[in-house]
């Protein structure tokens, strides 16, 4: 593996707790409501795009996707690889981190995404671990 492999890296960052479905909402001169992007997940879409754009692919890939992440948060008094088991929910995580990604050109649709294994721990050293495998069909 090297160091800049698009299928297979670690990003050592505290990884964001803030996640897409968290909306911000005004009420329009009609008196309708507005939903916006929170400012809390507009600043943790800045970071996963900062740390992600570095493995960036230079194609898109094209086949069906076995996703694995794993996200490792900081210990905070408890034990390395300990479950972490508080909000936000792996669902919710993941859909900011692929769109982010999709964006990022690693695939044109995550739809292609089959089949993933999310995984939160604590971990001494916080950051996100995704592996990618390609399955030709």
């Amino acid at each position: 593996m090297t160091e800049r492999d698009p299928r297979h890296f670690f990003m050592a960052f505290v990884p964001p707790t803030a996640t897409k479905q968290e909306k911000q909402v005004t009420v329009g001169h009609d008196g309708k409501p507005r939903f916006h992007p929170s400012p809390a997940w507009c600043a943790a879409e800045a970071d996963l795009r900062a740390h992600l754009e570095r493995f960036a692919p230079s194609e898109p890939i094209r086949g069906a996707v076995v996703l694995d992440v794993v996200w490792a948060f900081p210990l905070a008094g408890h034990a390395d690889g300990e479950p972490y088991v508080k909000r936000p929910d792996t669902d919710n995580l993941q859909k900011g981190l692929k769109d982010v990604m999709t964006s990022l050109g690693w695939w044109r649709d995550d739809a292609i995404v089959f089949s993933e294994h999310v995984t939160k721990v604590y971990n001494r050293i916080p950051g996100i671990r995704i592996d990618i495998e390609e399955v030709e069909i």
